[in-house]
């Protein structure tokens, strides 16, 4: 980020700015506002945004910081707003909306750009990163060279606007965030995010209100209406969120050092495995408990097992003694929902035949194209024109393993099961060789994260736009190329 030095150069040229300060806070503020009463673009909007932008980068240019500070600063807003995604702050432009997170995307890709030029060449800091960034290359390729045989064109571009989308913040990401100190802001800003967005659910479950990027936005049913959805669209997408945060506060809790912070980890824990529960999302709560036995039995030795099961065993006795109705009510709902699966799996009925049945679509819709897939964002289309099997009026294959099989294909599949399986392979190695510390708590926190990924991504109907899925990638990519350059420098 921007260094005191530099900090304290932009407060001294601001004030003796200060009347372009004034003016240029007074016009963020009416943009703001504005944007916030109707967020929709017009002439009079562009040109507000317009000069805000030029009186920033007058300021930014008179004070003379760095382009590379300007960068990062973006690139800490795309991965900031990424959370929130067109819950804040959204300008409905027709075909598409316009919000934060995306602005920032092309911002950065224009600076990246404007330093090319005026460096003349590429500066692409990524090689101890390549082989994954290449076949991210590769699939973006694949996804263009698809929309030749890809029967919905307009479904195909969408696909691949979000694809893009997701690559550019890995790439921006694992670019400008080479420092241990920028990796550990990226944990901490994903912790308070964490707790913000379970405050927001929380808010949702007690009192049937939402943000208006909710589908259960004013929702009357009470089924529905007291089922948080945060700043997703869905409960579902919700919990897969909530899913793979929790280790993040796992994390605090075994590597802090205030008793406060740790606290804190362990009450958002909890708090977001309720959650999970409310929202009704079975595959998320297998993905928590998968991310448990993980860290019970792998992350832990036996003197830590032993102090887990004695503190889990008296923490369960003191909350049984004192919330009896609470607790019981609680656990027969987990218990509910999982022996609700094997019971629909058996009997052939629910959602579970349902997903069953979208699975064996797919998998005769890839034999039919010979193993190249349908196409970019095609599985929808093909699911409503040429399915076998009824799914119920329900198109999208709900799965993120097959969607990718069904779209792209078998090359792209393999691949994609080669970059998530290394991955969790450099992080396990790079956990085993750190020492309790910061580092090996963001190694074990992204590792858990992962863990838990497959099952997770199987909740939401589609997690191609599903942002923290890239910004969990983008985080463990950036952490493995900064781990890999710090080994190559202390190297004898």
């Amino acid at each position: 980020m921007i260094n005191r030095r530099s900090l304290r150069r932009i407060c001294t040229h601001a004030a003796r700015s200060g009347g372009l300060v004034w003016l240029l806070a007074v016009l963020m503020a009416f943009l703001m506002g504005t944007l916030v009463v109707s967020p929709h673009l017009s002439f009079p909007v562009l040109g507000l945004m317009a000069g805000v932008a030029g009186l920033l980068f007058w300021l930014l240019k008179s004070a003379r910081i760095p382009l590379s500070c300007v960068e990062k600063i973006c690139c800490y807003s795309a991965f900031i707003t990424g959370f929130c995604g067109v819950a804040l702050f959204p300008i409905d432009l027709g075909p598409f909306t316009l919000f934060p997170y995306r602005i920032f995307l092309v911002l950065l890709w224009a600076l990246f750009a404007a330093r090319t030029l005026i460096q003349r060449k590429v500066v692409l800091p990524l090689g101890r990163i390549k082989l994954y960034m290449m076949f991210f290359v590769f699939w973006t390729a694949y996804a263009v060279i698809s929309l030749g045989w890809a029967a919905s064109k307009g479904d195909a571009i969408r696909h691949l606007v979000f694809l893009l989308m997701g690559v550019s913040l890995l790439f921006f990401v694992s670019k400008y965030l080479r420092d241990y100190r920028d990796l550990r802001r990226l944990y901490l800003t994903w912790l308070g995010i964490f707790c913000a967005l379970v405050f927001l659910g929380f808010w949702e479950h007690l009192t049937g209100q939402h943000l208006r990027v909710s589908g259960y936005y004013g929702e009357v049913r009470a089924q529905l209406a007291f089922r948080p959805t945060g700043v997703f669209d869905n409960p579902n997408d919700y919990a897969s969120f909530l899913a793979l945060s929790i280790p993040f506060a796992l994390g605090v809790l075994r590597y802090a050092r205030m008793r406060l912070v740790r606290l804190i980890g362990l009450a958002s824990a909890f708090a977001a495995l309720y959650l999970i529960v409310v929202t009704g999302s079975r595959a998320n709560l297998l993905a928590v408990m998968l991310e448990l036995a993980f860290l019970v039995v792998v992350l832990t030795n036996l003197r830590q097992k032993v102090k887990v099961a004695v503190g889990a065993a008296a923490g369960l006795a003191v909350v049984l003694f004192l919330l009896p109705g609470p607790i019981r009510e609680f656990s027969s709902e987990i218990t509910e929902g999982l022996s609700s699966i094997g019971t629909q799996a058996e009997l052939g009925t629910g959602s579970v035949a349902v997903r069953a049945n979208l699975a064996r679509n797919g998998l005769t819709f890839l034999y039919s194209t010979a193993g190249f897939g349908v196409g970019a964002g095609n599985a929808e289309y093909w699911m409503a024109n040429f399915a076998q099997y009824d799914t119920a009026g329900i198109l999208n294959p709900h799965n993120w393993w097959l969607e990718i099989v069904i779209n792209y294909g078998l090359f792209v599949f393999v691949g994609y099961l080669v970059f998530y399986s290394s991955l969790v392979r450099q992080l396990w190695r790079t956990w085993r060789t750190t020492d309790p510390g910061g580092t090996r708590m963001i190694a074990e926190v992204l590792l858990m994260a992962l863990v838990g990924f497959p099952v997770a991504s199987i909740s939401p109907s589609s997690i191609m736009a599903f942002k923290p899925q890239w910004l969990l990638f983008a985080f463990a990519l950036a952490f493995l190329n900064w781990w890999r350059c710090s080994q190559a420098r202390s190297a004898p």
